[in-house]
């Protein structure tokens, strides 16, 4: 773990994603680690603890940038990942609907 200082904001966001993605399969779960593939194998969504943020790597997000919320995109680094500094910055709503919509689709990918 590169920052322990963020382990309640990685603990929020881990918590909401391993709620949405219950029918995946969890891939990695360690503090400061969280990684879910889809059942076929391919990677989905990891959420890791780095040296200033976390960040929300979201591969569906590559393929489908249009999924991202307006309201997101502030935190958006590089073409799939999300950085977030500090708890404020989290929406979980906003998160909820961009997990669900990448959820639907997988089947596409």
């Amino acid at each position: 773990m590169k920052n322990d200082a963020l382990i309640f904001l990685w603990h929020n966001l881990s918590s909401l994603i391993r709620e949405l993605t219950e029918e995946l399969v969890i891939e990695i779960d360690e503090p400061g680690d969280f990684r879910v593939e889809t059942k076929a194998g391919r990677p989905f969504v990891s959420v890791r603890i780095q040296k200033g943020h976390v960040g929300l790597y979201l591969l569906p997000l590559y393929y489908h940038p249009d999924v991202l919320p307006y309201s997101l995109k502030k935190f958006k680094s590089g073409k799939s990942v999300l950085r977030f500094k500090d708890e404020e910055q989290l929406q979980p709503d906003e998160l909820r609907t961009l997990i669900e919509n990448c959820i639907a689709m997988i089947e596409h990918y």
